[in-house]
């Protein structure tokens, strides 16, 4: 006589268990994945700006003439403000007046920075080299916050050499540089304004 065949299996029970261990894991895994995601647009956009900020100061020596960076939301024009997270553009600013004409050449057009607001220093709207390779003017900050918060804050600072530096500050100074500085975040033509820290009001 042939044995009785056993289907193996798992029971309901077993099902719902397994389902509970895995929302379980997923839950404390979940926020440290985003964490790592944050961090690591935080870290692409940061590297990119230094990137376009290096790549315009060695323009500058190599055509004697000055170049400059400016934040862009359409990768063609200059925007004329202190938000960069709609990206930038390197230009020779033949004319030097810190912003593009039609007639002057674009060296590189970077698009938007996904996750992440960028702003300067009030009232400075463009960085610019001469052919020297300094950068005039008094240093120039870059803040970055993403959708962890304004503790989570990062400086780009360029000095009068004209050499680009990263510096973390502490959370009371990047909150300060983020929520009070700059007042109420405003993305044009998208989703209205509010704080650096209220992130549904941040774009994708």
């Amino acid at each position: 006589m042939h044995g009785i065949r056993r289907q193996a299996g798992i029971t309901f029970v077993e099902l719902i268990f397994t389902v509970a261990v895995l929302a379980t894991l997923l839950s404390i895994s979940l926020p440290a994945l985003g964490s790592l995601v944050q961090s690591a647009q935080a870290r692409s956009a940061r590297g990119s700006l230094m990137t376009s900020l290096a790549l315009a100061r060695i323009n500058a020596i190599a055509r004697n003439a000055q170049v400059a960076v400016c934040p862009s939301a359409n990768q063609n024009d200059c925007a004329g403000d202190i938000w960069w997270q709609r990206g930038w553009i390197v230009f020779v600013d033949t004319n030097r007046n810190g912003t593009r004409d039609a007639d002057e050449p674009i060296l590189e057009a970077v698009g938007p920075q996904a996750g992440i607001a960028i702003a300067t220093t009030v009232g400075r709207v463009y960085s610019s080299f001469r052919g020297d390779g300094g950068s005039p003017g008094t240093n120039l900050t870059f803040t970055l916050c993403d959708r962890r918060g304004a503790a989570k804050a990062a400086t780009l600072v360029i000095n009068n050499g004209a050499r680009a530096f990263p510096l973390r500050r502490s959370p009371r100074p990047s909150v300060q540089r983020c929520d009070e500085k700059w007042g109420q975040v405003h993305f044009p033509g998208e989703m209205g304004s509010g704080s650096f820290s209220n992130t549904s009001t941040w774009p994708i």
